[in-house]
C-alpha cells in the first residue's frame, strides 16, 4: 500500500528488472551523458536549454502538464508505448502527429534521418504508431499502412522526436536488432538528459472510469503512511498477544492417585455406562498380555497362534479357548464376573505348569 519505488516503475532507469531501462541509462552515462530520473513536473520543466527531456508517456497528460512540457526549452523526447490511443502525442508535436492503429510491421528505417538509418531496423511491437500529413515531420520505420514508429520535427520552442514501441527500450530487449544504436543516437544528443516518470498528479483525470481509482485518493496524503504503520502495529500486537502453539510441554500432576484407586475409579465409571463390552475387552486384553509374555509370544502374535499355544500349554479345548478370549462380550453382570473368574483360573492353570 506504500507508494511503489522507481526502482520497480516500468520504464525506470534505475529499474534492473527486464522491463526497466537501467541498462540503456548505464551505457549513456559511460559515454558521458548525465543521467538524471526525476518523478515531478516542475523538475522535469526545470530541464535547461541545450539538453535533453525524456518523458516517457504511458497515460494521456492532463492540459497544465502538456502546456508546461511544451514551453520547455530542452529538446523533447517522448516515448509512447504505443497500447493505446494518445492526445497527449498530438499536443506535444503541435498537431502535427497524430496517433492511428498500427497493422502492419516495418523491415527497415526508410527515411532519411541519420539516427533511424544508423539503427537500420528496431523492434515493433505496438499496436498503435505514429502518421502524420505534414511534409516537416520526418517519419521512419513506416509499414504499407502509412503509420510509423519513429518521427521527428521542430516546433517554436524546441526539437520534438517522438518514438513507438512497447518494449524495445527495456532491458530485455534493447540489444536485439538496432534498439541500442537509435536509443544511443537519440537520447545522447546532448550531454545532460533527464528522464521523467510522469506521476498520478498530472495523469488526464478522463481515464478514471476507465482506469478506476484508488480509495486513499480520497483520504488525506498521510493517510497511506498512517494506514501502513496502524497494519504493521496491529501484526506486531498479535504476535505479543497471540497464543503461541509449540511442542507439548509435560507438567508435574498435582496429585499422585495410586493405581488401585484408578482401576477401582476406572471400574466405576464403567458400571456407571454399563460399558460391559469395554470392561471384558480390558479383562481379556491384559489375560492375553500377560499369558503371551508368559509363554515367549510376541505382541504381534495372531488370534489363532495365541490359542493354539495357550491350549497346547493349558491342555483346554482351543475352540473354549477362542470364545474366552476373542468372544463376544458379556450381556449381563454375572457373565462377566464369571468371565473374569475363568482368565484368571486360566492364568492360575498356567502358572502351576
Amino acid at each position: 500500500m506504500l507508494p511503489t519505488s522507481p526502482d520497480r516503475l516500468p520504464y525506470s532507469a534505475t529499474n534492473p528488472r527486464p522491463n526497466g531501462t537501467r541498462a540503456l541509462a548505464q551505457v549513456m552515462g559511460a559515454n558521458g551523458v548525465a543521467v538524471t530520473q526525476v518523478t515531478t513536473l516542475a523538475a522535469a520543466t526545470a530541464a535547461p536549454a541545450g539538453s535533453t527531456l525524456v518523458v516517457v508517456l504511458t497515460d494521456d497528460l492532463n492540459d497544465s502538464a502538456t502546456a508546461a512540457l511544451m514551453q520547455v526549452p530542452a529538446d523533447l523526447v517522448v516515448v509512447y508505448p504505443g497500447v493505446a490511443e494518445s492526445f497527449t502525442v498530438a499536443d506535444l508535436a503541435a498537431h502535427r502527429v497524430m496517433t492511428a492503429d498500427r497493422w502492419a510491421s516495418s523491415d527497415a528505417a526508410g527515411c532519411s534521418d541519420p539516427d533511424a538509418q544508423a539503427a537500420g531496423s528496431i523492434t515493433d511491437d505496438s499496436s498503435w504508431a505514429l502518421e502524420s500529413p505534414s511534409s516537416r515531420v520526418t517519419t521512419c520505420f513506416v509499414n504499407d499502412d502509412r503509420t510509423a514508429l519513429y518521427a521527428d520535427l521542430t516546433t517554436d520552442t524546441h526539437r520534438v522526436t517522438i518514438l513507438t514501441g512497447r518494449t524495445w527500450l527495456q532491458n530485455g530487449t534493447i540489444t536485439e536488432q538496432g534498439n541500442a544504436a537509435l536509443a544511443l543516437r537519440v537520447f545522447g544528443r546532448h550531454p545532460q538528459l533527464t528522464w521523467y516518470l510522469p506521476g498520478e498528479d498530472v495523469k488526464d483525470a478522463g481515464d478514471t472510469d476507465e482506469q478506476g481509482f484508488d480509495l486513499f485518493d480520497l483520504l488525506p496524503p498521510w493517510s497511506r503512511p498512517v494506514f501502513a504503520v496502524l497494519l504493521v502495529a496491529g501484526a506486531a500486537a498479535a504476535l505479543w498477544r497471540g497464543r503461541r502453539f509449540g511442542a507439548l510441554v509435560k507438567e508435574p500432576m498435582p496429585v499422585e492417585v495410586p493405581a488401585s484407586e484408578a482401576s477401582s475409579g476406572l471400574a466405576g465409571l464403567y458400571r456407571q455406562a454399563g460399558a460391559r463390552g469395554h470392561a471384558a475387552a480390558a479383562l481379556r486384553a491384559a489375560a492375553i498380555m500377560r499369558v503371551s509374555a508368559r509363554l515367549g509370544l510376541s505382541a504381534s502374535a495372531s488370534p489363532q497362534t495365541v490359542v493354539e499355544r495357550i491350549a497346547q500349554a493349558s491342555g483346554t479345548d482351543p475352540g473354549a479357548l477362542n470364545a474366552l478370549l476373542y468372544g463376544s462380550p458379556p450381556a449381563t453382570d454375572q457373565e462377566l464376573a464369571d468371565l473374569a473368574h475363568t482368565l484368571t483360573d486360566l492364568e492360575r492353570k498356567l502358572s502351576s505348569r
